[in-house]
């Protein structure tokens, strides 16, 4: 039998809290998504002024980033060398979701929408950056 370790639901409301205050400091209001290993959603906010489309599209990156185990720049990269069979596989090739890494293992993801595709990702890494360090304080 498995045991695979999982964000939890105080897991994922801290990753969430960091994106939205570090978003917020930067004057960018974007929607943020949190998956579990499971890949369905544990916490998400839209941030008021955020485009209303960006919360999908966060969700979505998350689900992606949690699914595949990789950043989804991973799915982005080959469909921009023209490798358009990509577009056929369940996932958002756009930059902004990041999975979450603990001891190795991949046990969530953070997406992001609203900003430039870049700066989500800067957003969802640093959240996830400061949720490793808080973990590794806290041992």
């Amino acid at each position: 039998m498995l045991n695979k370790p999982s964000l939890s639901l105080a897991d994922a409301t801290q990753l969430v809290d960091l994106v939205c205050s570090r978003a917020s400091e930067l004057g960018i209001p974007v929607s943020v998504a949190v998956v579990d290993v499971t890949t369905y959603l544990q916490a998400s906010a839209r941030m008021d002024g955020a485009p209303l489309m960006s919360a999908e599209g966060a969700f979505d990156k998350a689900r992606s980033a949690a699914e595949g185990g990789h950043p989804t720049t991973f799915f982005e990269k080959p469909l921009n060398e023209g490798r358009f069979s990509m577009l056929k596989l369940p996932h958002t090739p756009i930059e902004g979701g990041v999975p979450v890494a603990v001891a190795g293992l991949c046990v969530g993801a953070v997406g992001v929408a609203g900003a430039p595709p870049h700066l989500d990702a800067q957003l969802a890494e640093f959240a996830i950056a400061e949720f490793v360090r808080n973990l590794k304080e806290q041992r």
